[in-house]
Formats: C-alpha cells, structure tokens, sequence
C-alpha cells in the first residue's frame, strides 16, 4: 500500500482530473457528464419522434427528464465531488432542471414555431444553452459544498 501511495505523490499529474478542486478540472468533469446527460436526452428524444411518432416538445421534455438521474448523480460524486447533504441538493438540483426543462422546451418551440427549422435544431441550442446555466448554478448553488472548497 505504501509503494501506491508513494506512486500517486511521485507522479502528481497523472490523477489531476480526478483530485484537483481547480475550474479547468471541474469543467472537464462537467463535460464529461454532460456528454453522457446529452447522450441520454438526445437518443430518447430521438426515439421518441422518430421512433414513436411523439411530437417534438413533449418528447423533448421526457428526453431532458430521463437524463436527470445520471446526471444528478455524475455531476454530485465525479465533476463537482459533493460533500452536501444529498436530499438538500438534490432539491436544489430539481429546482435547477425545472428551469432547464422551460429553456428545453422553449428552444424547441423557438426552433420549430417561430423558425420553422426542423426538431434537430431546437436539440442543439438545448445542448449548448443548458450546459452553461447548468455549471454555474451547480457549482455556486447545488453543490456548493464541494471537496476541497474552503471557506473564508
């Protein structure tokens, strides 16, 4: 155990995404859970429509809702490596996605009402547009007791 231990102190940068409290490092933390959320929301939406025949918006919605879970969940232990009270955050977290849902939403009504551009644009301009809210929120907010955080 020691020789892992002496390992880890020899070779600093090799585990910095996983232990550094730094912004770089939460924000490629972030992206990488984010990736994973935008995955899920996007393959459900897709299925939905394309599959199912489910109108854009509401599939957009029940998309956005089945990537919550993981993305509450990656986001709590991995990009901002929480030590907050789960229930609490989660309640914030809830709260962040509610606002989420109605960018969600409205930028799929935006993309096919009143720029009459197919489904897949509105997609877009929610993945790019509820990443940044979603970061500052979480990381001021949400699990604003994170690892390696000190207080003043």
């Amino acid at each position: 155990m020691k020789e892992a231990t002496w390992r880890m102190r020899a070779e600093p940068g090799r585990f910095w995404l996983l232990t550094s409290d730094s912004l770089p490092a939460k924000l490629l933390r972030f992206g990488c859970i984010g990736l994973l959320s935008g995955l899920i929301y996007s393959l459900v939406t897709v299925a939905l429509v394309s599959g199912l025949g489910v109108d854009p918006i509401p599939a957009s919605i029940a998309g956005y809702c089945a990537s919550v879970p993981a993305s509450f969940l990656g986001h709590r232990r991995f990009s901002f490596r929480s030590n907050g009270h789960w229930t609490a955050e989660a309640v914030r977290f809830v709260l962040t996605q509610a606002l989420n849902i109605s960018v969600t939403a409205g930028s799929m009504y935006l993309a096919l009402h009143e720029l009459g551009r197919a489904y897949g644009w509105g997609m877009v301009a929610a993945v790019i547009f509820v990443p940044i809210a979603n970061f500052v929120f979480m990381n001021l907010w949400v699990f604003a007791d994170q690892a390696g955080r000190r207080e003043s």
